[in-house]
């Protein structure tokens, strides 16, 4: 039986990474509206490791069945997709066999071809990780969870923090080992397993609050870095994926229909496929470019959407699609 709010929240993901890369390069919209895009969207990529850590964890399989059943289903399109963006990088740019030996040896150990990659790397390593924290995981008791995530959350406040404390982040740090994505991973589960009913006043204190603090630090021209305040590894970013998380959790209760469920296992292959269809094909079809603003950002987000959906559903029916995009028409 599916999980209906997992297949929901892996959808929202999937659109706010969409709307996170659909402004066009210039578009006319100020700098206001294009900071609030990006932060509204950046809880996308911690919903996304927060239900593979909700579906995972704990894995109760040995290392060798863990790496055959779950590992192809991210190293394979990993490489496929690696493969491709180089592809067609040297078909445009050319490249000396030397970098293309290069560049092909360095797949397994560092993204290769496009900026988006950097997402499976991090989920490959978070898989990597499943086997060998979930004994810890099934002794665990739910005070002990909560301290390993409070101390994640500690982390998650060193960019707050910076500017009135000595804040050491580096590999030295005291809590160097309790920080990063491995925290999203954990909470996902945390919230599934010990699920129960939250307040709305709750949930809406999570999702606001981090949206009036970012509003007030740029309209207020506070110096900040975006990237380290307001970003991934935020507490602000993580209050807002929890939010959500809880939100869905208490909205979809029922398991998923075929729909919802199809959407869901082809939102992987999506998370590839939207950069080509947005950058290559949308942002160059001039009915699309001579729009701006907000009309530019709903237009492309709904077309690369959609168009990405229908490529992805054709190619689940090939024999090889798992390796692909990660799902195959009743094989999943």
């Amino acid at each position: 039986m599916r999980i209906g709010y997992l297949d929901h929240l892996r959808i929202l993901a999937m659109l706010m990474i969409i709307c996170m890369h659909s402004p066009m390069p210039g578009i006319d919209t100020d700098g206001l509206v294009l900071s609030s895009i990006s932060f509204l969207t950046a809880p996308g990529i911690g919903l996304f490791f927060m239900v593979s850590g909700a579906l995972l964890l704990p894995t109760q399989q040995g290392l060798k069945d863990f790496m055959r059943h779950r590992m192809g289903k991210v190293a394979g399109p990993t490489v496929f997709w690696s493969l491709f963006f180089l592809t067609m990088i040297w078909t445009k740019q050319g490249v000396s066999p030397t970098e293309a030996v290069r560049s092909i040896a360095s797949i397994p150990i560092c993204a290769q071809g496009n900026g988006i990659m950097w997402f499976m790397y991090t989920l490959i390593g978070l898989y990597l990780l499943a086997p060998i924290i979930s004994p810890w995981l099934l002794k665990a008791s739910q005070k002990e969870l909560a301290f390993v995530l409070a101390l994640w959350g500690i982390t998650m406040c060193y960019p707050l923090l910076e500017g009135v404390l000595c804040i050491n982040d580096t590999k030295t740090g005291l809590l160097y080992y309790e920080s990063g994505f491995a925290g999203y991973f954990i909470l996902g589960y945390y919230l599934r397993k010990y699920h129960q009913n939250v307040r709305l006043y709750l949930i809406a204190f999570l999702l606001v609050i981090p949206l009036l603090i970012a509003i007030y630090v740029k309209t207020s021209h506070i110096p900040v870095d975006f990237y380290r305040s307001f970003w991934y590894l935020s507490i602000l970013t993580a209050m807002m994926a929890m939010g959500w998380f809880l939100l869905f959790q208490q909205s979809f209760k029922e398991s998923s229909s075929k729909m919802i469920a199809l959407v869901s296992n082809c939102c992987f292959g999506i998370y590839f496929v939207h950069i080509i269809i947005m950058r290559q094909i949308l942002w160059k079809w001039s009915v699309i470019a001579q729009y701006g603003g907000i009309a530019q950002i709903l237009l492309t987000v709904i077309l690369t959407a959609v168009l990405s959906f229908v490529i992805v559903y054709a190619i689940s029916f090939l024999p090889f699609a798992k390796y692909v995009i990660g799902f195959r028409q009743g094989k999943t």
